[in-house]
């Protein structure tokens, strides 16, 4: 019985670490070097440049509305967006061709930052294999973080409060 016993607690353990690894930003924040040039228009019509938010915070998410984590993550970039208001600007990236599904999406989860379609792009798209990608750009325009899978508020929020510090 003890055996049986020490052997779903490793389990967890193990399954513990996996998320942990997985889902969790790296907090070290390196500096990955600058952030790439990106301009295009989002589908409220205003131009978008990420050159024009140095000096601010970036959060530049690649996503897709067909994406269930990407689904999962948008009301906490929402509560985001709106309690980081003047320190930190994010933007969202859709990666698909539906203009009007991403106007929706939009409207349901009362997205308050510029949504731009990849093919609205003046230039290349950030690399990506995976949906939702999430970059975070510091004040000096360098890629201080770039998290590939799903990615909550209580995650993202202490990388934030750190880099609108600096």
């Amino acid at each position: 019985m003890r055996a049986r016993t020490w052997g779903h607690r490793l389990l967890w353990v193990g399954l513990l670490a996996v998320v942990v690894w997985r889902y969790l930003p790296d907090y070290r924040l390196p500096d990955l070097g600058p952030a790439p040039p990106l301009a295009g228009t989002a589908i409220s019509g205003e131009a978008v440049d990420l050159g024009a938010y140095v000096g601010q915070v970036v959060v530049l998410n690649v996503w897709a509305t067909w994406c269930p984590p990407c689904v999962v993550e948008t009301p906490g970039f929402v509560d985001l967006a709106n309690s980081f208001e003047g320190d930190v600007q994010f933007v969202g990236l859709a990666a698909e061709d539906d203009e009007d599904a991403v106007r929706r999406f939009g409207a349901r989860y009362e997205v308050p930052y510029p949504l731009v379609m990849v093919g609205a792009l003046d230039g290349p798209a950030p690399e990506g294999r995976v949906l939702p990608t999430t970059y975070v750009i510091d004040r000096a325009g360098r890629v201080r973080m770039r998290h590939e899978g799903l990615l909550l508020e209580p995650a993202l929020r202490p990388v934030l409060k750190r880099l609108a510090r600096e």
